[in-house]
């Protein structure tokens, strides 16, 4: 039985981080067709509230938590830096750079998360991960680069330092979140995020729609899809995969987003992919697959 119970927990791990990644993937798509009616702050924000309006909708028969007083400074701090900053870097980052430079910085999330992980909670990964990482890593590079030409960008190093402090954010978000999802449940700790970053960006959203918004019925359904699937989906599934798993493993995942993004890109933009991107993604998923590899000891526990 033990066997068969570690291949269940490993699938469900998969099937919850693959699945959030391919939402976050998915809403580079649905995030560009909504901007051509609404400005930035303004759609974070909509999608926030739909996200709190989903949560609120289950309150009664899934929120039963008491959160800890020494607990609350630990949620709202998970919450600050993701939604809240990462949002905020992000949504400035893409102002000044390009999308495929955002996307190179983008790499080194795993890293930076296995860093912070290590400084905080002393989780050294494993020399599969850190191989794996860096190949993936390498693949995701290449993958952006090999891109279309985007837009110019203004300032561009500007542009990504601040990618680079989003991608900090969202580091050191998914360490808190590890640290909490031991004692809250994962649908608890999604909604505290989407609560807090619509409070957050409610000044930015009340500053851009006063300038006037008028949404067509296309980006409606992007803003919903974004609320209701992304915001309260990925969140949800994302946490529950990184409860039943490290930090370092759950990193790895991060990889596959630039994929799923570039895969979505093409059914629904009619986006061509070249050969160099198609080469950098079986790079990027033989990176995953290694740094997903059960290192020895893990093995001989497992058995």
């Amino acid at each position: 039985m033990a066997p068969n119970t570690h291949q269940g927990s490993s699938l469900l791990v998969f099937l919850c981080l693959a699945g959030a990644m391919a939402l976050w993937g998915s809403a580079f798509i649905a995030i560009k067709i909504a901007l051509n009616d609404i400005p930035p702050f303004a759609l974070i924000f909509l999608r926030l509230i739909l996200g709190s309006v989903f949560f609120l909708a289950f309150w009664r028969v899934s929120f039963r938590e008491v959160v800890a007083s020494k607990d609350r400074w630990l949620l709202l701090l998970m919450s600050i830096f993701e939604p809240c900053l990462y949002f905020l870097f992000e949504t400035k980052a893409l102002m000044y750079t390009t999308a495929s430079q955002a996307g190179v910085v983008f790499a080194f999330l795993p890293i930076l998360i296995l860093v912070f992980s290590y400084i905080l909670h002393r989780e050294k990964p494993s020399f599969a991960q850190v191989i794996g990482g860096v190949i993936a890593v390498i693949g995701v590079v290449i993958l952006c680069l090999s891109g279309s030409p985007s837009a110019d960008a203004s300032s561009p190093a500007f542009g990504n330092f601040l990618e680079l402090l989003a991608m900090a954010s969202a580091a050191v978000y998914t360490v808190l979140l590890k640290r909490l999802s031991g004692t809250y449940s994962p649908f608890f700790l999604a909604a505290v995020q989407s609560f807090t970053g619509a409070i957050f960006f409610l000044p930015f959203g009340i500053y851009d729609f006063a300038q006037g918004v008028t949404i067509g019925a296309t980006s409606a359904i992007a803003v919903i899809y974004l609320g209701l699937i992304v915001t309260a989906g990925a969140y949800t599934l994302f946490n529950v995969g990184i409860s039943k798993t490290s930090v370092a493993q759950g990193a790895m995942y991060f990889n596959l987003v630039p994929i799923f993004t570039i895969i979505f890109s093409m059914a629904f933009l009619g986006e061509t992919i070249s050969l160099a991107q198609l080469a950098s993604m079986a790079l990027v998923v033989l990176g995953v697959l290694l740094g997903l590899a059960p290192s020895r000891q893990r093995a001989i526990e497992a058995a």
